[in-house]
């Protein structure tokens, strides 16, 4: 097994290393939090990858469709509201999937969310968390070894009030336990 998997190329001058490395977390912040989590999970999926997006309650089949996701290998998991029961539907998740894409309800504690990260170092799985708040800074209990924070900044293919909208512009700020310092970048024709 190898110990990465692979980014999509838009991405890979941001995530360190260029790859997702398997037992690590990424979390995904800010209005653009969805399109980049998707863009993040979509090569590896391509490259053969299992994916469970577990109770991310924004997520869209075109979207992800579009982001270049490859559903044949996508499975949507939906736990009840009861928050033991999504920490042991997450565990359980671990087990089977090379890459799991979360949203965190409300009341996870920072036990459960250490509990879960261990488990998926142990397991060699990569994690993405879905924040779509649009706090400034994320307010996950988790500890994230990446955190992408998004902020749209342009609109493409509306023009003068009219068109389909074909993209945006977002800034990223990166910054986690695995980045030595806050970078800035800018995504272009993202969905």
């Amino acid at each position: 097994m190898s110990h990465s998997l692979p980014v999509a190329k838009a991405l890979q001058p941001i995530i360190p290393d260029g790859v997702l490395v398997r037992g690590r977390t990424v979390l995904c912040s800010g209005d653009a939090a969805m399109s980049t989590a998707l863009l993040a999970v979509s090569a590896a999926t391509q490259a053969g990858s299992w994916l469970a997006i577990v109770g991310v309650s924004d997520f869209g089949l075109m979207s992800a469709c579009e982001q270049g996701v490859a559903l044949q290998r996508t499975v949507l998991v939906t736990p009840t509201a009861n928050k033991k029961d999504w920490t042991s539907t997450v565990a359980a998740v671990a087990d089977g999937f090379d890459v799991m894409m979360l949203e965190v309800p409300q009341g996870v504690s920072g036990s459960d969310a250490r509990r879960i990260q261990t488990r998926i170092q142990a397991r060699r799985n990569v994690l993405v968390l879905v924040e779509t708040s649009r706090h400034a800074t994320p307010r996950s209990v988790f500890q994230p070894d990446v955190v992408l924070h998004t902020q749209t900044t342009k609109w493409d293919g509306i023009e003068h009030g009219a068109g389909y909208v074909q993209g945006r512009h977002i800034d990223v700020t990166v910054s986690g336990r695995r980045v030595p310092r806050v970078m800035q970048y800018v995504l272009q024709h993202v969905g």
